[in-house]
């Protein structure tokens, strides 16, 4: 990992930018403290639907990917589609 001061990061954006593309995570610093991270996103394997969001800003990339071995629980009961889009809308309306 990288690591630069926001002053270097201003002056020399597009080769910082170079190389997160390259694979390398660049550590943004503000007078020698860390305050952000720039890590490369890897969108193979994410459909193009997905690949727009991401785009957009609406969904997020995983980190990491989840190990085939690693299972999401099971989901108790089952809640309506309607019950499940207002819940959706009451959360975007408390943003």
């Amino acid at each position: 990992m990288r690591t630069v001061n926001i002053s270097d990061l201003k002056a020399r954006l597009s080769a910082h930018i170079q190389m997160v593309r390259d694979g390398e995570e660049v550590l943004v610093c503000d007078r020698n403290r860390p305050v952000a991270r720039i890590v490369p996103v890897r969108l193979d394997g994410f459909s193009e639907q997905k690949r727009r969001l991401i785009a957009r800003g609406a969904m997020t990339p995983p980190l990491r990917r989840r190990k085939a071995s690693d299972r999401l629980p099971e989901p108790v009961g089952n809640v309506p589609d309607e019950v499940m889009e207002e819940i959706w809308r009451q959360e975007r309306e408390d943003r």
